[in-house]
């Protein structure tokens, strides 16, 4: 891209496209982007993303509370979509379609005025929302597109964009979608704090496996582009057993690994993998759930090369807000089978709320503040600050994120359970994190899931184990449980197995739920 053609461009650069500008001599002509035999290098990416800007722009403006909805079967597009918009500065909200399609049609239902951009494969199942786009780019295989214009569809959108860079929805406990936006600000502060943290190289060849609407994509396609790196697009078929993610660990050079810890556990079971096949990588980042001890020696083992770093965040937070370098467990490390949280980044910092109080240390619901920490949900119209609270001493907001953990200004920092999962069975108040870890303390296995059953009226009688591992017998199971946990937390059953997992590969605890509570799906 020649210089003349930068200076035309009537917009403010992002501090992505800044880096890459900056840097195109040294970096332009490396790999950025692979996903089987197609590679597109830096220079493609400023050359990509400038085109799609002025397509964009010719075709009816960008206008800064108008969002562009990204949706694509291709794993490859649907990345490659949310970078290029990302790199222009332009506001995108990604659509899944390995989510229920209700839930995309939530999503664009917010907006009165939106953009609408897909691929021709993805084109056909995606009728009921581009008829309400007022613009739709479709890509063919060679990123060019075609348009359909539908200016009737322009309405008003009442919620500013200036400076959001996306859009992700998480559910919490209610199921209902919450908008949460990311603003340019947020990431930077994310992009500066996470390099620093892991001390990025600029040669890291980064995985990246998750659904675009889980925030660990976000790490997966900014970090490395920050860095001058090279992210590694897996496709389904990558990740369909331990044989294909060996292959596809192999074929793209992978050094950055990022998973959940439900991920190895499925990957399964562990001791299928033989015993080199994870030796070039040299960081692997664990996040989304606890990781316990357990999983953490089988990643070791299979990784022996690789520093394990396991981290905490919610997506309010913009993906990750503290972590420690776990791969030799120090003392204080682990409570209960599950490895510490770690310090609160340099950007960011953690308060406890107990009883309307709010401190810096000791147990209670987790407070985060900085940077990192957007400024309200996305609802009806406005911008919502439900789950934030003032700091009393300064003003600054902090995300309630319902998490229980306890700080300690000189021991490792824990991670105690979700504030709502509390149960009551039989007249006795219990968490059912409790449960798990005696019953993580009790039994060796890789992963396990602790499922409420309640009677028609809403009462908990009881609980169901979900459990695997290997030699597991549920006889034996029962035998050590009795001498462990209390009586009224005794399963009522146990299924013995691989758990489910959800999109962001997860434990599908929803689908466990349906499976233990089949009338609450019909009621």
């Amino acid at each position: 891209m020649t210089k003349s053609t930068l200076s035309e461009r009537n917009f403010t650069p992002t501090s992505l496209h800044r880096t890459i500008t900056t840097n195109i001599d040294q970096f332009g002509d490396i790999t950025a982007v692979r996903y089987r035999d197609t590679t597109y290098s830096y220079r493609d990416l400023l050359v990509l993303s400038s085109q799609l800007r002025e397509l964009i722009q010719a075709k009816g403006g960008i206008q800064d509370n108008v969002p562009v909805l990204t949706c694509s079967r291709s794993p490859l597009f649907a990345n490659l979509f949310n970078l290029l918009l990302g790199i222009e500065g332009i506001t995108y909200e990604p659509l899944s379609l390995n989510e229920p399609f209700d839930r995309a049609i939530a999503k664009a239902s917010k907006w009165q005025h939106f953009i609408l951009l897909t691929d021709t494969q993805t084109e056909a199942d995606l009728s009921a929302i581009s008829t309400r786009a007022s613009l739709t780019l479709i890509a063919d295989e060679d990123l060019s597109y075609r348009a359909h214009s539908r200016p009737e569809n322009a309405g008003e959108n009442h919620l500013s964009l200036n400076e959001c860079v996306y859009i992700l929805s998480t559910s919490g406990s209610t199921g209902v979608p919450k908008s949460v936006p990311i603003k340019r600000h947020n990431l930077d502060a994310y992009l500066s704090a996470a390099t620093g943290f892991f001390d990025v190289k600029h040669d890291e060849h980064f995985s990246v496996i998750h659904d675009v609407c889980f925030d660990f994509n976000i790490h997966e396609l900014y970090l490395p582009i920050h860095n001058h790196g090279c992210l590694c697009i897996a496709d389904k078929s990558d990740l369909l057993s331990p044989a294909t993610v060996s292959k596809f660990v192999e074929r793209h050079g992978i050094t950055f690994w990022s998973c959940v810890p439900s991920f190895i556990n499925h990957l399964d079971h562990l001791r299928k993998y033989n015993s080199h096949t994870f030796n070039r990588i040299r960081k692997t980042m664990i996040c989304g759930e606890a990781l316990t001890l357990v999983i953490q020696q089988a990643w070791r083992a299979l990784a022996p090369n690789s520093q394990i770093f396991n981290l905490y965040g919610p997506t309010e937070c913009t993906v990750s807000v503290s972590g420690k370098d776990v791969t030799h467990p120090q003392e204080g490390d682990v409570r209960h089978g599950v490895l510490t949280i770690g310090d609160a980044w340099d950007n960011t910092q953690f308060y406890v709320l107990n009883e309307g109080h709010i401190s810096h240390e000791g147990r209670g619901e987790l407070l985060v503040g900085g940077p990192q920490v957007f400024d309200g949900y996305f609802r009806e119209g406005r911008v919502c600050r439900e789950k934030l609270v003032e700091e009393p001493q300064t003003g600054q907001l902090l995300y309630r994120t319902g998490d229980n953990v306890e700080l300690s200004p000189t021991k490792p920092n824990h991670y105690m359970g979700r504030g709502d999962d509390q149960l009551q069975i039989r007249g006795h108040r219990t968490q059912k994190n409790e449960i798990l870890h005696l019953i993580c303390q009790t039994i060796p296995c890789s992963n396990l899931a602790v499922v409420e059953k309640n009677s028609r009226n809403g009462t908990t009688v009881g609980i169901v184990l979900f459990i695997s591992g290997e030699n597991l017998q549920e006889v034996d199971i029962r035998r050590r449980l009795a001498a462990t946990l209390p009586s009224y937390a005794l399963p009522l059953k146990i299924n013995i197995g691989p758990l489910p997992m959800n999109k962001n590969m997860k434990i599908d605890h929803k689908k466990l739920y349906a499976h233990v509570n089949p009338e609450a799906e019909t009621s």
